[in-house]
């Protein structure tokens, strides 16, 4: 399942699967879901999920597969958002629901806001290693036609993005297949990020964000 609500857990930790291992821990992490907090937790990234345990109501806790996120980049711009934080979007489906193509789906997307921003980088390189670990097999459908793109956007890897933040992309191959940015993107309402790649193997935007609105009336108790 992409997206899971209320994984199984053991106090503050996940119940893992076979072969399933943490490669970080990260507590006091507020999680938001577009703007709404969905509380404070602990976030962990395993070899297979990521995983964000409500501290104050086990039902809103969450696990995320990996390959449901599209784009992930540490954000430090104020404008953006007022806390430095790690920013993800999620798959969503460019057509309508007549079955025609969507000209700007609504991409549902996450912010994780640990208490220590100075982990963030941490987070961040963790996150995107196990993202490559946990390629999205429709993906390997797209690898030709992204190689052919590589040479107009590998002119960008490494080299200093607006402002002088640097600019990190995942090398278009079968080890790495997660494109994300360090903190220099451009806002576009709230935070838009370029370079995201759908995921069409995962389920539309509404599921995802129900999930989420669900888990959020409960610990309310809406």
């Amino acid at each position: 399942m992409p997206v899971e609500r209320t994984p199984a857990r053991n106090g503050d930790l996940p119940v893992l699967g076979d072969n399933e291992e943490i490669r970080l821990s990260e507590p006091r992490v507020k999680l938001f879901t577009g703007q709404d907090l969905q509380g404070e937790g602990v976030l962990h990234l395993t070899t297979c999920r990521i995983v964000w345990l409500n501290s104050q109501h086990p039902s809103a806790s969450f696990a995320i597969d990996y390959p449901c996120v599209t784009l992930h980049a540490v954000s430090l711009d104020k404008e953006s958002w007022p806390e430095p934080c790690l920013y993800c979007q999620l798959t969503t489906e460019e057509t309508d629901e007549h079955g025609g193509e969507d000209d700007e789906p609504d991409i549902p997307e996450l912010r994780f806001v640990p208490a220590d921003a100075g982990k963030l980088q941490e987070i961040f390189t963790v996150f995107s290693d196990m993202s490559a670990l946990n390629p999205d097999a429709g993906d390997e459908q797209e690898e030709d036609s992204s190689e052919e793109e590589a040479g107009d956007r590998g002119a960008l890897v490494g080299m200093p993005a607006p402002g002088g933040a640097a600019v990190w992309e995942a090398a278009h191959n079968d080890a790495a297949m997660e494109d994300a940015e360090v903190e220099g993107f451009a806002p576009e309402g709230d935070v838009s990020m370029e370079g995201a790649k759908d995921r069409e193997a995962a389920p539309p935007a509404s599921a995802a964000r129900s999930v989420f609105r669900e888990a959020r009336a409960a610990a309310t108790g809406a």
